[in-house]
């Protein structure tokens, strides 16, 4: 399938209390809906999220998702001052998925970040699901983790923000910081990670989601 991530800025919910019932109505064309909010607490208790959360589209047909027609929801979904950061578009690609990941109400982490420089983006994508995606799909107590690979003809339009973003979902808050501080996750993990990611472009943010409509 493909996905759509509309990265928001907020100062606290970026959107508004009857958001999950707007969305549901005023994207029609979208095989799934989920609105994902960042948590008050993160990984790191002195950190701040990234980003207040993201509107998340899925749609069978990469040129459903390219058109970008459900866009002007938006402005009825986000609370004042909230905003639009970025948007990526493209192919998701389960790397891996537990059982135990379906129904759950668990939490996630995001992490949007951009390519190694000089490396072409069919080069990136190619290395980022066949050579980082084993090791990631270890991720110490995961339910599920994703890639979410920009489609080409975005960087046709306007070369988009990031060049891929993951998704890596736990049961609880403390499971996923258990498995962020594992050594699998900092050497096995961060070892590899230079070979295609940009150094210091990995942003992330833990968060929760609300499922509108299942894609």
């Amino acid at each position: 399938m493909y996905k759509t991530f509309y990265f928001l800025e907020a100062a606290g919910d970026p959107f508004r209390p009857d958001a999950a019932r707007v969305a549901d109505a005023s994207t029609p064309r979208a095989a799934g809906v989920t609105l994902t909010r960042a948590l008050a607490e993160q990984i790191d208790p002195a950190a701040r999220a990234t980003f207040a959360g993201a509107l998340e589209l899925w749609h069978f047909r990469a040129a459903d998702a390219l058109a970008h027609a459900e866009r002007g929801a938006l402005e009825t979904l986000l609370t004042p001052g909230a905003r639009l950061a970025a948007v990526v578009t493209g192919l998701a690609r389960t790397v891996m998925r537990t059982a135990d990941h379906y129904g759950s109400r668990g939490v996630k982490c995001v992490f949007p970040f951009q390519r190694k420089e000089g490396m072409s983006v069919e080069a990136f994508q190619r290395r980022w699901w066949h050579g980082h995606g084993p090791i990631a799909a270890r991720t110490e107590n995961a339910l599920f983790y994703l890639q979410t690979h920009p489609l080409p003809e975005t960087y046709a339009i306007a070369a988009p923000r990031f060049d891929g973003v993951t998704e890596l979902h736990w049961h609880d808050l403390a499971t996923a910081r258990a498995a962020m501080a594992s050594r699998q996750m900092r050497e096995d993990q961060g070892n590899d990670a230079p070979h295609f990611a940009r150094a210091g472009s990995v942003l992330m943010f833990a968060a929760r989601e609300e499922t509108v409509r299942e894609p």
